[in-house]
């Protein structure tokens, strides 16, 4: 399957290098573009965007990533189904891949990365897995932030399947790994991220990361 783009970055000039750049794989397409924030959501809330995967950049003036993500965020608890989003940006910045991963984004990389390794995170993040710059990961771990101290206790089977999770590992991949139906899974990973009271794998990752219930 070609994974659909869409490319959200207020300078014209990435934009197109990066549709010139991904047009050289076969494994991606970019079907659309927006210079900032509010641009894409007034696109998206006509129910104009038909990308698989958003590559977002997150400080533009017109309309933030963080912004983006937050309403994709709530547009998805409303019922909404949305796009995956991988941050795409020059922003080497512990403090904000904890906030991106916070609301919902579901891969974090700097723009200094080659083809290969940029449009193998995006069929990771298309996949539902997660895709973090590795050298990133441990600085933003440091800074992730709870608005309350966390009361829950994970039992031995839940804190070994929040470890796969961790590994980016599917449903699918972890029935495999633990001999189980891939449905069972599915159901346990549903439990578990209500029991974490998060949305999505990236949050309970993260959270699991930041209580200590799981490490990369």
């Amino acid at each position: 399957m070609t994974i659909s783009i869409h490319l959200v970055d207020d300078q014209q000039l990435v934009r197109d290098g990066l549709a010139a750049l991904l047009s050289m794989s076969e494994h991606v397409t970019v079907c659309g573009q927006d210079s900032g924030g509010d641009a894409f959501l007034q696109r998206f809330q006509q129910g104009a965007v038909e990308a698989h995967v958003i590559l977002l950049d997150m400080r533009m003036p017109e309309g933030d990533g963080l912004s983006v993500l937050r309403a994709l965020q709530q547009a998805q608890n409303n019922g909404q189904s949305v796009p995956a989003c991988l941050v795409l940006t020059t922003f080497d910045d512990a403090e904000l891949m904890a906030d991106a991963l916070h609301a919902g984004a579901r891969g974090y990389w700097l723009k200094d990365t080659s083809l290969e390794v940029l449009v193998q995170a995006i069929e990771r993040v298309a996949n539902g897995e997660l895709a973090l710059q590795p050298e990133l990961t441990l600085k933003a771990l440091s800074k992730q932030r709870s608005d309350a101290a966390d009361t829950i206790v994970l039992n031995e089977a839940e804190t070994a399947l929040l470890s796969l999770m961790a590994e980016g590992l599917s449903n699918r991949d972890i029935a495999a790994r633990i001999f189980k139906a891939e449905g069972t899974v599915r159901n346990q990973v549903s439990a578990l991220l209500a029991k974490l009271e998060v949305s999505n794998r990236t949050q309970a990752i993260a959270k699991g990361l930041q209580n200590g219930w799981v490490s990369l």
